[in-house]
Formats: structure tokens, sequence, C-alpha cells
């Protein structure tokens, strides 16, 4: 397993800005306010998330929270069995909602399990973005709930589901936003937004301007002092981000998880609604 990956050395927004690793386009009109403090607090990294060492972490899960493809079963493996026996326990989850466990063997300590929308299905009912944010808002809910100071996402419903990494960035950023200004995620330290395909990083690093913009006029009694020395060691230690990628991310794990073989839930799936007109049934358990 590889070495895990304190909050610590987990870049903020202020690091990134100041770094240039996220540059607004010259004609981006921001949504929001620039704050400091927020910047201070969101995070953005291209990683595994089951590296991560804080409270929390986000899987995107089915309906079953019985384990699948891609993330969801990534995160099951490194817990270990524990966590599918403790999610037999919690009678599934619905769409647009999450449940927490223990993180048994991750380094981080909670999982928070969000079923995310499937876009094909929940865009012709109309659905689909509250379905979306309502996974993100009742994940921080359950982070709140349990005193956890931090929390990692993973980008729900971009996989298998369908969702458009552009669309599924500016629901959760804009999201997030909303909680912050509500001021109930005072108490969190950190919210991460923690990829690892690189199209889920480009589509974040290209909205999040609009949602946490740099704090361009910020005044010097506002700046903390001596920082610039710790920021350029701190961009030396920056983790790296994966080397490789999955080799087809819309297929299911090899390592099958347990899953109820009485019923099979299937949902149909356009894979090229624009060239072929054709549709494929994938079993649901496969994010």
């Amino acid at each position: 397993m590889a070495e895990p990956i304190p909050l610590s050395e987990i870049p903020t927004l202020s690091l990134l800005y100041k770094l240039k690793k996220i540059v607004p386009a010259d004609d981006l009109e921001p949504s929001y306010k620039p704050s400091p403090t927020y910047n201070n607090k969101i995070s953005v990294i291209r990683q595994d998330i089951t590296t991560l060492a804080v409270d929390s972490i986000v899987n995107a899960a089915n309906e079953s929270l019985l384990g699948g493809g891609g993330v969801d079963g990534a995160i099951h493996r490194a817990a270990g069995p524990e966590l599918l026996d403790e999610c037999e326990t919690l009678d599934g989850c619905e769409t647009g909602s999450a449940k927490i466990t223990e993180g048994y063997r991750l380094p981080a300590n909670k999982v928070i399990h969000a079923v995310g929308p499937i876009y094909w299905v929940t865009k012709a009912e109309g659905k689909h973005t509250e379905l979306l944010s309502k996974c993100y808002r009742k994940s921080l809910e359950l982070a709140v709930e349990n005193g956890l100071k931090s929390i990692a996402f993973t980008a729900l419903s971009t996989g298998i589901y369908g969702y458009p990494s552009g669309e599924a960035s500016e629901v959760a950023l804009e999201t997030v936003r909303k909680f912050l200004d509500e001021g109930k995620g005072d108490e969190m330290e950190r919210v991460i937004f923690c990829n690892f395909m690189q199209k889920d990083e480009d589509a974040y690093f290209k909205n999040i301007p609009k949602f946490f913009p740099p704090v361009i006029a910020e005044s010097e009694e506002n700046q903390e002092p001596a920082k610039e020395t710790d920021d350029t060691e701190l961009a030396t230690k920056l983790p790296d981000a994966p080397k490789t990628e999955p080799k087809d991310p819309e297929e299911p794990s090899s390592k099958k998880q347990k899953v109820d073989t009485a019923e099979e839930d299937f949902v149909v799936v356009d894979k090229d609604e624009a060239k072929q007109g054709e549709a494929e049934a994938v079993p649901k358990a496969d994010l």
C-alpha cells in the first residue's frame, strides 16, 4: 500500500493560486465573492483517495452499499472485509443520500458512502442536478454531525454513471460553497476534492475560480507573515499524481464484491447517443 498522505501535505486553494496551478480564465465572471477563509479551507488534489489520512473520505457507492467497481471497489479492498460487514447492516441507501461507516484499514477514520445519480436516467426526469447536490450536502452534514474536521470527496457519478465532469464539478463546488455560506461548515478545517482521472481534475481547475475565486486585492495585514518560504518548500513536497490511469475506467473491478445474486438490478445506459442511438444494459452495482 502507498504511504498515507497527511492533511498537511494536501494543498489548499490559496497555495494552488499562489503557485499558479489554478489560473482563472481572463473572461471569467466569478459567481461568488473571494474569501481567504474558504480558500484556506478548500483543497483539490489528483490522488488515490484511499491514501488520504483525513477524518473522512466519500465513496462513490451504489444503492446496495455492498461494493462495486472503480473507486467503490478500491475503497472496499483497502478498508478490508470489515467494511463490507458493516455495510451489510445499513439496509442500502437511496440515490441522493449517504451513510457513514468506520474506515477500518484505511488511513481515513470514516467512510461516507454517497449514492450519486445515473446521469442519463435522472436527467430525463430533470432530477440529476438535485440528486447530485444532495449527495454532497448529506455527506457534509454527516461529517459535521460526527465531529469530523476534514472530508475528501471523490468525483461522484462521473464514472460509469456518466455524469459529465464539468457539470458534476460545478454542482459539487456550488453545493459546498452554499453550505459554507450558511455557516454550517464553520468547524470544519478542510474540504477536499480528490480526483483520480485527469478529466476530473481539469474540470475542477477550470470551475473552481467561479465559486472560490482568488483573493486578488488581499492586503498585507491579512496575509500570514513569513509564509513565502513555507509555501515554496511545500510546493516541492506536493504529492505526485497517479502515474497510471485505470486500463478502462468504465469497466467494473475484476475482484467482485459481495452482492445479492437473487436479483439483478439493471439500468439502460446510452453510451454514444449521438452516433449510435443504441443502448446497453449495465449492472447498477458498477459505477
